[in-house]
């Protein structure tokens, strides 16, 4: 199983594209990992405007924090996180900078 939780500021990450980024997360998992990595699960936790800062403005970053099975690859852990990012670019038009990218292993207890 593939969990992940994207972390969105109120306001910057429309409810009705949100399926549209969890499709694009889905494709970059199937092309890097294989489709028969099992079911891909997705929790949407949303800050409230005022909430989160960054460099002393209200954030619009999002986060994308990826539960993955053991035993991916560097270099393709880090073509998973680069397809994501793309993917989320793209469909939210938002930069590079305004995404947090992060896969783990799923029994990584840190």
């Amino acid at each position: 199983m593939i969990e992940f939780v994207c972390v969105v500021q109120e306001g910057c990450i429309p409810e009705n594209i949100r399926e549209d980024l969890a499709n694009g997360i889905v494709k970059s998992c199937n092309e890097v990992l294989g489709e028969d990595q099992g079911p891909i699960i997705f929790h949407w936790r949303e800050i409230a405007k005022g909430l989160a800062f960054r460099g002393g403005y209200p954030s619009t970053t999002s986060q994308v924090k990826g539960k993955i099975p053991d035993g991916c690859s560097q270099e393709n852990r880090e073509l998973l996180m680069r397809k994501i990012c793309d993917s989320w670019s793209t469909i939210s038009g938002t930069s590079d900078d305004d995404a947090i990218i992060g896969i783990r292993d799923a029994t990584w207890q840190g």
